[in-house]
């Protein structure tokens, strides 16, 4: 997420389980961010990381850029409504925790949150 240029990845509402984080350290600290949310791969999505994309549930960007500046994005989108979808509202619940601490443990609170083995970090 800290690379030169712009980049925007995306993720299909059937790869994912509902759950994104972000981990960054420097030394001995490390901030943890995850964000629980709803997804249900049997709707339509919309949203696409370029046009002509496949629509996706999850995207991540970083831009590094003069004209724009320097940031990061981690998103998610909800299933579409109106149109040929039938649909004429979503409720829309996400939750987000923020961790910050030493490096150790806050790694094995992402591999722990995350289902993964904390060498996978």
């Amino acid at each position: 997420m800290r690379g030169a240029g712009d980049r925007k990845i995306g993720l299909r509402p059937e790869s994912v389980t509902g759950r994104v984080s972000y981990l960054h350290g420097d030394g001995e600290r490390a901030d943890l961010i995850v964000r629980d949310f709803a997804v249900d791969p049997g709707l339509r999505y919309i949203d696409a990381p370029r046009s002509g994309s496949p629509a996706c549930a999850v995207q991540a960007c970083s831009v590094n850029n003069p004209a724009l500046g320097a940031f990061s994005e981690l998103e998610y989108h909800t299933p579409a409504i109106g149109g040929d979808t039938g649909r004429r509202r979503h409720e829309d619940v996400s939750t987000v925790r923020f961790f910050r601490g030493p490096r150790d443990p806050i790694e094995r609170l992402a591999a722990h949150l995350m289902g993964a083995s904390p060498a996978s970090l």
